[in-house]
């Protein structure tokens, strides 16, 4: 590992395919509370906590054998000094992993999530298990079997693209629904339009009520946005308390009068600690787009209805 590397301000470890660590930094060391050199030929898992550790388990190998990398996985390392949240993102490369480790602020309720996924997610494992126990035995079931195989890897591959915490589609699911949009936007003249809904004021309940009760105002936000779009339409959160709609077939002059709907029934929503209201950004697809374009767009009406009072729509 060159110096650079090693000293970088970030924690750093590479293992091999089956999780035993070849290399860690400065960084990861004094998180951890050992000496690189300790650290070596034990396994990623043990630097976890249970709930985080069991996350990773079920998680971790099927998105980096589908995507060849793990985005925005948030864990929990087991420190000298206690645990410490952090975000993870990793890759394969020329046969190894690498892993980068960034301190974050704790969340009490992901964790607890993250037990209950991991709950659910071992039933269907089990449930696969117990399948192919029988494709082995039964050979004349062979079709229907693996009909349940090809179904419970899609289950698998829907958690992975479903934010933990309001339980819409999260960043990555975006990603590619975005770009299939603006492809279809481009070879069939198929119209849509792009929202950016920031909460206003999230910092302030964060700060009077605790985080738990903004995650359950992010939470409610998500299910009542959920009521406001269609079946073709797409609703993920995007980061934070920022949420992105894509209204699929909606041109950008019926998009702003569907967000300034969505805006009044916040408004006017039973919020029990604080009330909520959201600003908005709109901007319809035209020719040339990008998600990069589209995006900005969006993202400087959004800041103009916030920068002009907030609790408003603004297209760009």
């Amino acid at each position: 590992m060159d110096t650079q590397l090693y000293y970088a301000p970030c924690g750093f470890i590479m293992t091999e395919p089956d999780g035993r660590i070849i290399e860690a930094n400065e960084m990861i060391s004094g998180l951890i509370g050992e000496r690189s050199s300790e650290l070596k030929q034990r396994h990623i898992t043990s630097l976890l906590t249970l709930p985080s550790k069991l996350y990773f388990q079920t998680y971790f190998s099927p998105v980096i054998s589908m995507y060849k990398k793990v985005d925005e996985m948030y864990l929990t390392l087991e420190t000298s000094e206690g645990p410490v949240p952090v975000l993870m993102n990793a890759q394969e490369r020329d046969g190894q992993y690498e892993y980068i480790f960034v301190k974050m602020k704790t969340r009490d309720e992901f964790e607890n999530g993250l037990i209950s996924a991991k709950l659910q997610v071992e039933k269907i494992l089990e449930d696969t298990d117990n399948a192919n126990g029988e494709l082995q035995k039964l050979l004349s079931e062979l079709e229907s079997k693996r009909e349940e195989i090809i179904e419970a890897n899609k289950r698998l591959e829907d958690l992975a693209m479903i934010d933990p915490l309001t339980s819409v589609k999260n960043r990555r699911y975006y990603e590619e629904t975005l770009s299939a949009f603006l492809e279809k936007f481009h070879s069939e003249s198929f119209i849509f339009s792009y929202l950016i809904i920031d909460i206003d004021h999230f910092k302030k309940v964060n700060d009077e009520f605790g985080h738990p009760v903004g995650d359950q105002v992010l939470q409610d936000l998500a299910w009542k946005l959920e009521q406001e779009v269609r079946k073709d339409d797409v609703l993920v959160r995007f980061g934070g308390e920022e949420f992105v709609i894509l209204l699929s077939g909606i041109s950008e002059k019926l998009a702003v009068k569907i967000a300034d709907r969505m805006r009044q029934n916040i408004e006017s929503s039973d919020w029990p600690h604080s009330p909520i209201t959201i600003s908005i950004g709109v901007s319809g697809a035209k020719e040339m787009d990008t998600k990069e374009s589209i995006f900005k767009r969006a993202d400087e009406a959004l800041y103009y209805s916030k920068g002009n009072g907030r609790n408003q729509v603004t297209l760009r």
